[in-house]
């Protein structure tokens, strides 16, 4: 990269109101610190306690999701961009998922996305019943926990990388 890309970048950044953002590898200490900053900025901008634990929910949601969902064996590398628009908060988080996982998600992700808030409570209730038959982490609750969050349908988007990857996108309001 050179100067003017950063510069580029970093007008990128504030024309769409980038309040965070961070590309590479993602650790739970890593998530953890990321997640005091983000506490301290929100409640800066002064968002009341109840919003600042809301956002916080979905952001440790959103990147436990870029943490789990990742390609097999690879380090959990990904990307996180929040922003800020007339109050609201948009999180973004990407990174790159096998074809399969891609297809597993973007099932999921439809049936979420077109779900209304009372299907998505009913659905949260279900598997946290069935939690302790799945052996994967959150029997997907973390996809349903973001969508209860958001006060907008989550969007989300796949771009195929080359035949073994895609990388994969999720993107929540409040």
């Amino acid at each position: 990269m050179n100067i003017q890309h950063a510069k580029d970048l970093r007008q990128s950044m504030r024309s769409s109101n980038v309040i965070m953002a961070y590309n590479g590898e993602v650790t739970d200490e890593l998530m953890v610190s990321l997640a005091d900053i983000l506490r301290t900025r929100i409640l800066a901008m002064g968002d009341d306690q109840k919003r600042a634990r809301t956002i916080f929910s979905v952001f440790m949601e959103q990147v436990q999701n870029l943490i789990w969902h990742n390609i097999s064996g690879e380090r959990s590398a990904g990307m996180i961009v929040i922003s800020e628009n007339e109050g609201e908060i948009t999180m973004i988080c990407g990174n790159r998922v096998s074809p399969g996982k891609a297809d597993e998600l973007r099932k999921t992700l439809e049936l979420i996305q077109s779900s209304d808030k009372d299907t998505i409570r009913q659905m949260y209730r279900e598997g946290m019943s069935r939690s302790n038959e799945n052996e994967g982490p959150g029997a997907g609750l973390g996809l349903l926990q973001i969508a209860r969050n958001s006060t907008h349908p989550i969007s989300f988007g796949f771009e195929e990388v080359s035949p073994d990857q895609v990388d994969y996108f999720l993107a929540a309001r409040i």
